[in-house]
């Protein structure tokens, strides 16, 4: 199976599993989704506020190269849950199946965790220790939204929706 059927295989699995799930069950995972998108939103403006467009201007983006696996079962379950469908282009090789050569075509609330957490040195340097300490939080809270939402499904959420679609 390739990666285009891979992601449609996970992405209708993903809507079953939306549409299975018990009123209060659902609510509570809508409760998280909405939680996780304000964080990733949050955690996405303490870095932009260190001048991270320039930083990312200047190396055209190296982080966003192959990744068909950053996006996530939660991610597109997010994505999913307000009807906003994810664009993926698998031969666009090296760039990210999700963006362009001029960028990501994801608001940051509903980017990958994985691209919105990655802070290369170049940006790193430019953190103030009360930054640093925001971003930590923000992480905290990512990571436990991820985690309380695979013990409401049971379904491990931070896993690559592809690797997850894979398995079923």
């Amino acid at each position: 199976m390739d990666d285009m059927q891979l992601w449609n295989l996970g992405t209708e699995r993903l809507k079953v599993l939306l549409s299975g799930l018990s009123d209060g069950t659902g609510q509570e995972l809508a409760r998280l989704l909405i939680l996780y998108r304000k964080a990733k939103e949050t955690y996405a403006a303490i870095v932009a506020e260190t001048d991270a467009m320039s930083v990312c201007g200047e190396c055209k983006g190296q982080c966003c190269r192959n990744g068909k696996y950053r996006i996530t079962v939660f991610d597109v379950m997010a994505r999913i849950a307000i009807e906003k469908p994810t664009a993926a282009d698998f031969a666009q090789k090296p760039l990210c199946p999700y963006g362009t050569d001029s960028g990501c075509l994801m608001e940051p609330g509903l980017r990958p965790a994985d691209c919105v957490l990655f802070i290369c040195d170049a940006i790193y340097l430019k953190l103030s220790p009360q930054a640093e300490l925001l971003l930590a939080q923000q992480e905290s809270l990512l990571r436990g939204y991820v985690h309380d939402a695979s013990c409401l499904t049971g379904e491990a959420m931070g896993t690559p929706l592809l690797l997850w679609a894979a398995k079923k």
